[in-house]
């Protein structure tokens, strides 16, 4: 029998574009010493969009819109399931972090290189690959 693992934290696949080119967003960790996406806790009450969005300003200064529900990602810390519900986001604007970290904005490859952690590159790599679905769909057809 499987055991259903408590969803305890949100994160984001953000993305802007720049011209003809996709960019996403990687922070430094805060401690400084790995690359990750936008996440942290979802506080008792808050929905995780909510607080992945709110973990996105905190964490980067950014402001951003989710554009579609990812998967849940799973790590261990200790003995601990870490369980993250990760959301394609669209940055819309810009403001000040709360936090105190280093961000930048890549093409996929470069941010899939850079990220530490294989559940960050998964969900990456889940984000690039709906955002390229959507944009297809979403893409005039030629007859």
């Amino acid at each position: 029998m499987s055991e259903t693992k408590a969803l305890t934290h949100a994160g984001c696949v953000v993305f802007r574009n720049d011209g003809a080119d996709t960019q996403y967003l990687v922070v430094s960790s805060s401690d400084g010493l790995n690359w990750v996406l936008p996440k942290g806790h979802i506080d008792p009450g808050e929905s995780a969009a909510t607080a992945a969005v709110r973990e996105l300003w905190e964490e980067a200064g950014v402001v951003g819109e989710i554009v579609e529900r990812l998967s849940i990602q799973h790590y261990q810390r200790g003995t601990k399931d870490v369980a993250i519900e990760y959301f394609l986001v669209r940055e819309t604007g810009a403001t000040a972090a709360i936090e105190e970290r280093v961000i930048r904005w890549d093409l996929e490859p470069q941010a899939f290189e850079l990220l530490t952690f294989a559940e960050a590159k998964a969900a990456l790599r889940e984000g690039a690959e709906t955002l390229r679905t959507l944009k297809t769909a979403d893409a005039p057809q030629v007859h």
